[in-house]
């Protein structure tokens, strides 16, 4: 993939940067770096690592991405279901040692920008694709249940000792009489803070509210001198450069999960990416995103941080506040890095479960009910897989559960290519057009004819399934079928499986006495029919513009 500076997006854009945007780029900066900070902090402790990598991870993340990104919207840096699926495959590998959790986690960052890089050069954006929404939809419930259970044992002041979803859930229950009440309290006072404050002011930063109010009841109570957690003293200053030295076994282990977060930062940045450029109407470069997510997870990786990705919320508060370029990344950046530099005693007083609390909030709201009911409503199929995924994230874990979510949604997508909708023809009253049309809206073809259309290009997995439905058709017509007009219209590729399948069929029908004629079929698709040797089979009086002549000559044909 050829590169050149001059060609990002967004050296394009701030060539011919407006000067009324510059004020509203500075606030909405300011407000997003303000916002994220109690996330970002959150995030790093599911990722098993220390807050501080969480701001490293932002800080880092969010000024390579706006160097390559074309998106103007997008804010990155460490997300939820990301977090997670690194604490999954880091915290057993660093057997508690946060030193060591925080090398694994840069290594892991490195990998997926890498992988990103890798899709960006190949243009592979529609990969992203793969993950069919209810596999992601499943997989992301999946993934909240694991996060909001990681987090129980810091809400209820327990240190549990169980890792995966089950046993962790059936410990905590276990163990509620040992429940610290104070930490207790202040958690549950939190969730509730949270959930009023999205019911009644859902554009109020929320998690920035519970923040501050964590920070003052902790410091007026003294919490930490009863027993709450604190998370106690934090580096101040800018992240080091520091290359990640492991050894090729663990790289062995995180590569799966480099490749889970990959596809997650795939699908939802695109899609992320896609629906804000829409909505202020401006086209996106998928491949420029990938290229601006290899770069933001390289920087992260490279200066302590770990992988990131596309924060819905925060492209949501850039938004609402009137960013315009990716300079609000840039402010955003700036921003914390003047906190890092001279704020972070601050947060010496932040209680432990603030940052849990923050998390459950988050986890029961990636639980998308609505998206749940929808799916049951519009196609049940899809509405069973995303339970089926859930629950297999559930039993195998968060890395596992993407990559069968992956190869589920491509057996969805070859079920659904193996056995395609298809339809009988019939003849829209008061006109000559066949469409498909449902019984009490429609005129039946004539006798001793069939109009079938199959909506899916012929290939391999469904070649048989075609000719088992063309012999069911004519088993079950209520009068001998003497011909059958085959309508291609949503037939755009043919392999050489369903070539030797439609011209052992044709000769099976002629051995009847029936005829296949083909309408509406492409040029492209009928000089393919040739090179693949079915030029004798079907002759220029077999093919029809439209399925209204091919009945019209069978009526001509029976009459004489």
């Amino acid at each position: 993939m050829k590169l050149e500076i001059l060609d990002f997006p967004s050296i394009r854009l701030l060539r011919n940067y407006q000067r009324q945007w510059l004020i509203t780029d500075l606030l909405a900066g300011i407000t997003v770096c303000v916002v994220m900070i109690p996330s970002v902090m959150a995030y790093a402790e599911l990722a098993g690592l220390e807050p501080v990598h969480g701001l490293y991870a932002a800080l880092l993340g969010m000024a390579a991405y706006a160097i390559f990104a074309s998106s103007r919207q997008v804010i990155t840096g460490p997300d939820a279901a990301v977090a997670l699926l690194i604490g999954s495959v880091v915290g057993p590998l660093a057997g508690g040692d946060p030193s060591r959790a925080a090398v694994l986690a840069a290594m892991t960052a490195l990998l997926c920008g890498g992988l990103l890089l890798l899709a960006a050069s190949l243009r592979a954006g529609v990969v992203a694709d793969f993950l069919a929404k209810p596999v992601l939809i499943g997989y992301l419930a999946g993934a909240a249940l694991i996060l909001i259970s990681t987090q129980l044992g810091k809400l209820f002041g327990i240190r549990t000792t169980e890792h995966d979803f089950f046993p962790l859930v059936a410990e905590i229950i276990r163990r509620l009489r040992e429940t610290h009440m104070q930490t207790f309290i202040l958690g549950a006072g939190l969730i509730v803070m949270l959930e009023v404050l999205r019911y009644f002011v859902p554009r109020f930063p929320g998690t920035l509210a519970a923040f501050i109010v964590a920070l003052l009841v902790s410091a007026i109570f003294d919490l930490a001198g009863r027993g709450v957690r604190v998370i106690g003293d934090m580096p101040r200053g800018f992240p080091a450069f520091r290359g990640p030295i492991v050894s090729k076994q663990d790289i062995r282990v995180i590569c799966p999960a480099a490749f889970g977060i990959m596809m997650l930062i795939m699908s939802d940045g695109i899609l992320l990416s896609r629906a804000f450029a829409s909505k202020n109407r401006y086209q996106i470069s998928p491949n420029h995103e990938l290229l601006a997510h290899a770069a933001a997870n390289f920087a992260s990786g490279l200066f302590q941080g770990f992988s990131v990705g596309a924060s819905q919320s925060r492209t949501t508060v850039n938004d609402t506040a009137g960013g315009k370029t990716q300079l609000v990344s840039l402010v955003a950046a700036g921003t914390l890095a003047a906190f890092l530099l001279f704020l972070t005693p601050l947060l010496r007083p932040l209680p432990v479960v603030a940052m849990a609390s923050i998390l459950i909030f988050a986890g029961v709201h990636l639980i998308e009910v609505h998206e749940f009911r929808s799916l049951l409503k519009v196609s049940p199929k899809g509405f069973w897989l995303s339970l089926v995924v859930a629950a297999g994230v559930l039993v195998v874990g968060v890395v596992p559960g993407i990559l069968v979510g992956v190869l589920i949604s491509l057996i969805y997508v070859l079920g659904r290519l193996a056995r395609p909708m298809d339809a009988v023809l019939q003849k829209m009253p008061g006109t000559g057009e066949y469409h498909d049309l449902s019984e009490g809206s429609a005129e039946h073809t004539v006798p001793g004819l069939i109009a079938y259309r199959f909506y899916a290009p012929l290939i391999f997995a469904n070649a048989e399934y075609f000719g088992q439905r063309v012999r069911e058709l004519i088993a079950s017509s209520p009068t001998p079928v003497r011909f059958i007009v085959f309508d291609m219209q949503a037939v755009w590729e043919i392999d050489v499986t369903a070539a030797e399948m439609l011209s052992r069929l044709v000769d099976e029908l002629q051995q009847k006495g029936i005829t296949l004629a083909i309408a509406r079929a492409k040029r492209p698709l009928r000089e393919k029919l040739e090179r693949i040797g079915l030029k004798e089979k079907f002759s220029e009086k077999t093919y029809f513009p439209s399925v209204h002549l091919a009945v019209e000559m069978f009526r001509q044909r029976e009459v004489s």
